[in-house]
């Protein structure tokens, strides 16, 4: 059985959680559910179903054909308005957090126009927030895996995140090498999570007693095969 991810996030966390059946997943950025999907192996592979979500027009046509899970076209935010939304395929995010290597980045990829003030030009999307999406799906109290990777949006994302109803036992935050990686790091700490895996433009971190139960399966595995 293969992998689908851009950078092998997918096994990675299969094995953090000793290769689950039919776990839940949260998808926040979830493209075409399919290339470079954090997720896609899980659904298919392991029986897990779960939330993607995507702002993205082109690629939300794409995903409902694509994953047999609950499917959302909206940008997954900490309001619940219109925001400016630039759709880069995949560096689509929300204007107002786009940081501006970013942005740059991906006006060159795509060949973006740029209005008098220097911004390529975005869409109007609704927003939702990570409460009203997990209420709407009726998302389990104990959400297995989140792949969050919103070109920009993920700390706002983060802080509005209701951790006093649900549990997040893995996630991976995107950061793309900027700045916010440390904010992200030490919001997810004082949360009482262990960062584990840098894969480059992602981190992993894991509820604190996983890394007890990893390791337990590790020094079990070994003994077996001794």
């Amino acid at each position: 059985m293969g992998e689908y991810s851009q950078l092998g996030q997918d096994r990675y966390v299969l094995k953090l959680l000793g290769f689950p059946r039919y776990g839940f997943f949260l998808d926040s950025g979830a493209s075409d559910g399919i290339s470079a999907s954090n997720t896609y192996l899980l659904e298919s592979g392991y029986g897990w179903r779960g939330i993607c979500v995507e702002p993205n027009a082109s690629f939300y046509n794409a995903l409902i054909k694509n994953r047999n899970t609950c499917c959302i076209n909206c940008c997954l935010y900490d309001t619940e308005e219109k925001v400016d939304f630039v759709e880069a395929g995949t560096l689509g995010g929300v204007l107002d957090d786009y940081h501006p290597v970013l942005l740059a980045h991906a006006a060159r990829i795509y060949s973006l126009p740029k209005d008098a003030r220097g911004n390529p030009p975005s869409v109007l999307k609704p927003s939702r927030t990570i409460s009203s999406v997990l209420k709407q799906f009726k998302a389990p109290r104990v959400i297995d895996y989140w792949s969050l990777d919103t070109e920009g949006s993920e700390l706002r994302i983060l802080k509005s995140f209701p951790f006093d109803l649900y549990r997040v036992r893995v996630i991976t935050v995107e950061h793309n090498r900027y700045p916010v990686r440390m904010d992200i790091r030490r919001f997810l700490q004082g949360h009482g999570y262990v960062f584990v895996m840098d894969f480059g433009i992602d981190d992993c971190y894991v509820e604190a007693p996983l890394v007890a139960e990893s390791l337990a399966r590790r020094r079990l595995r070994k003994r077996r095969t001794a």
